[in-house]
């Protein structure tokens, strides 16, 4: 007779306790979700296709719509004043399997080369200062420096993360790699040297003091590498971009709008989503959990 221990049997996800020889059963309520989750996304991806999903509703499309007009916003003024910016990251993601957000997404996010990022911060500042958004320059739960445009009252917004080139004379995988650890090692130094938030202005001065030295001159179009800086919470398998992964820009359906995208959307993402044609597992409750934690919320993230 077992006393002790725990056993789970895979087919019927239960979980068999044993204690002081009481045999105990009980369901994987957990397990069972998560395999009905996955039968459900691989239905999807192999019958439907990610890029035929239908688009959210309720809340979560309203909150998409207001989105959508300060990326529209956004893009009027980066435009009027000369200003690059690319869609990034879910949004560049959505743009090219959904032509526009992607189902369960409740944010925007894009990119710009610091140079221009400096230039359109005081720009926002005006616009928006009698609005019901606000234009921050860094994460109050980190020492991130993206700039975010958000919500006063919910926690809608749009990130903004600063790119940078590498003054590399060619691109090989020797110099990529060594750039990427040298990043890395200096990313490490930062985050141990600015662990309280609340050192804005030093690790401002940090920061622009590295970045100044280690990426040089932003405004030389024709730089090797692109990165985005030492503040940035990098996945180590993607550190660098080539610079032709982003540039020349191109542009791209979005919700009915034409925006810039980067010139190889589908090389550049692939980067750092290998699968990302297909609808990920464990979407369930994504959007619902937003909704719960941040409706209403007054705080910042």
């Amino acid at each position: 007779m077992k006393l002790f221990g725990k056993e789970y049997d895979i087919d019927t996800k239960h979980f068999t306790y044993y204690f002081f020889g009481l045999k105990i059963s009980k369901k994987d309520k957990i397990g069972i979700l998560k395999a009905q989750n996955e039968y459900l996304t691989n239905v999807i991806n192999t019958a439907l296709g990610a890029e035929n999903m239908p688009k959210a509703t309720g809340e979560v499309r309203e909150w998409q719509l207001e989105l959508l007009e300060l990326l529209k916003e956004f893009d009027k003024i980066c435009r009027e004043n000369n200003l690059q910016y690319w869609l990034d990251f879910g949004t560049l993601l959505g743009a090219i399997r959904h032509k526009g957000f992607i189902p369960w997404d409740d944010d925007l996010d894009v990119s710009m080369m610091s140079s221009d990022v400096d230039k359109v911060i005081p720009i926002l500042k005006e616009k928006f200062k009698d609005s019901n958004y606000i234009v921050r320059e860094r994460a109050l739960h980190c020492n991130n420096f993206q700039l975010r445009i958000r919500n006063k009252q919910y926690n809608l917004g749009m990130d903004v993360f600063r790119m940078f080139d590498y003054p590399a004379k060619n691109y090989s995988d020797e110099i990529r790699s060594t750039v990427n650890e040298d990043i890395l090692h200096n990313r490490k130094i930062f985050e141990k040297k600015f662990k309280s938030n609340k050192n804005f202005g030093e690790a401002k001065r940090y920061l622009n003091e590295f970045h100044d030295k280690f990426f040089g001159d932003q405004t030389d179009p024709k730089k090797v590498l692109l990165s985005r800086g030492i503040d940035f919470p990098y996945d180590e398998d993607y550190v660098t971009t080539p610079y032709d992964d982003i540039f020349p820009l191109k542009e791209f359906e979005f919700e009915g709008c034409i925006l810039p995208i980067p010139n190889k959307p589908e090389e550049y993402m692939s980067h750092f989503w290998k699968n990302w044609k297909d609808i990920p597992t464990g979407i369930g409750g994504i959007y619902v959990n937003y909704l719960h934690d941040y409706k209403n919320s007054k705080s910042d993230y």
